[in-house]
């Protein structure tokens, strides 16, 4: 077993690389620091008291240096708030330590210069300004006062050197925002290149199912022929043989068995037809909300033993018209809702959002979101639940999802899923806004009138709030 990493190492890891080279800089400077003091005490050791000065400045900048990032190292996350208390902190330092090594007159003003480059570099044009007028402020009180110009330093020099610590803030300020800004253009290019990288591999991944899709329809062809004209004979018999029979016969029931299995069957073979060979769109100009709305009311509530499910709806109004095909986008609804419901047996609350929002590149996009309160979808079977024939249910034919997947990619949208085991599933549908011309993309009117059952036969068990 080993053990856990020193403790200047587990401070070291989390800096970034120019925070590494700051602190890296700084232990340069105070091991310069240390080494021009051992020498400057054997040149000068008449001055015992300005010696010890000078070392306590040194150990005083170590002292908050360290503390710096040990602060950082155990609270990550705000260098850049004890960097500008270290500036502060800084300039102090180089303050005292050229007004105790002879004011104006020593040539320890060249630190200001490297804090001020720093800084700029580091935070940017403003900071590095604001650090150069303080080091020009405190540079003139760095002696008596009024300075001694006539004997340390000529007014020339002065200014020279103030004006040089204005250039340095401005030209390393001005550097860093020019870095900044090219900076983000790479991260925003970055970006680009990501989302087109994750569109490419939809695009690949759909070019497969595709390619998987031709070889369903055929098989779907051939079982069609196969099947369903000898199943269509079977049902036809047995609807005979029943006719022939008492009403009070125990067959009669055998009988209706077999009938209802032939029928799901049929179901199954007509589900993965459509599958297969989707029929072509007939687009209209509609608003999505009307077909939500009208899926909702022919979602079938379950059998008594279910317990009822609370419906909160969101509908946007203000959705503009898409060119959609109600009946297809109506079953593809359908089984989402369904599934929906089918997963919360026990109660729960169902969710339907409609809403209008920005899509890669910023183009417009109409969402609709569907979720559940039910156990939700293992990690492992997320990336599978629209593939075909692939179900967890007893009585799923595992088509129903992959049908609803295939009407929405025909849209040319785009179908994810969400899901956290025992907190439930969201279903998030994304369409295309059309351009200008080939839909009037701000009017409520729609030409679908969908189709309503009564009210009393769909919400039997259920119950509808929003």
């Amino acid at each position: 077993m080993t053990g856990s990493p020193p403790y200047w190492v587990r401070i070291w890891q989390p800096l970034a690389p120019l925070d590494r080279w700051f602190a890296t800089l700084r232990g340069v400077t105070l091991v310069a620091g240390m080494v021009w003091w051992a020498i400057n005490l054997v040149d000068h050791p008449e001055d015992p008291g300005a010696h010890r000065q000078i070392l306590l400045l040194m150990g005083a900048f170590a002292g908050y240096s360290a503390l710096l990032y040990v602060i950082s190292g155990r609270w990550p996350g705000h260098i850049r708030r004890l960097y500008r208390a270290a500036m502060v902190l800084d300039l102090v330092f180089i303050f005292l330590l050229v007004r105790t090594t002879g004011g104006m007159a020593s040539n320890f003003f060249l630190a200001f210069y490297l804090l001020i480059a720093l800084h700029a570099f580091y935070f940017g044009l403003a900071t590095g300004v604001l650090v150069a007028v303080s080091a020009s402020l405190l540079y003139l009180f760095a002696d008596s006062w009024p300075p001694p110009i006539h004997v340390t330093v000529h007014l020339s020099d002065l200014g020279l050197r103030i004006g040089f610590f204005l250039l340095v803030g401005l030209s390393m300020g001005g550097l860093a925002e020019r870095e900044r800004r090219e900076r983000q253009v790479v991260e925003q290019l970055n970006r680009e290149l990501r989302e087109r990288h994750q569109r490419l591999r939809e695009a690949q991944e759909q070019l497969i199912r595709s390619d998987r899709l031709a070889t369903v329809g055929e098989l779907a062809a051939g079982l069609a022929h196969d099947l369903r004209n000898p199943l269509a004979g079977i049902s036809g018999a047995l609807h005979v043989l029943t006719d022939q029979l008492p009403p009070d016969d125990a067959r009669r029931a055998l009988l209706a068995e077999v009938q209802a299995q032939i029928s799901r069957m049929n179901k199954t073979l007509s589900d993965l037809l459509r599958h297969a060979r989707p029929p072509a769109l007939q687009s209209l100009p509609l608003n999505v909300n009307e077909i939500v709305e009208e899926s909702l009311w022919l979602l079938p509530m379950g059998s008594g033993k279910e317990k009822e499910i609370e419906i909160v709806k969101q509908l946007d109004p203000n959705l503009p018209t898409l060119l959609l095909d109600p009946t297809l986008l109506h079953q593809a609804l359908l089984n989402i809702l369904v599934n929906a419901r089918q997963a919360m047996p026990n109660g729960g609350r169902l969710t339907v959002n409609t809403r209008l929002g920005n899509g890669a590149f910023g183009k417009q996009e109409v969402k609709v979101v569907i979720g559940d309160t039910g156990p939700g979808i293992p990690r492992e079977d997320l990336s599978r639940i629209f593939q075909p024939f692939f179900t967890t249910k007893a009585q799923g034919t595992g088509l129903g999802l992959a049908i609803a997947a295939r009407i929405v990619e025909q849209h040319n949208g785009q179908i994810v899923v969400e899901s956290e085991v025992g907190k439930g599933t969201t279903f998030r549908l994304t369409f295309p806004v059309p351009t200008e011309g080939a839909a009037d993309n701000r009017t409520g009117a729609v030409t679908h009138a969908p189709r309503r059952r009564a009210r009393s036969s769909v919400r039997t068990h259920g119950k509808e709030s929003g």
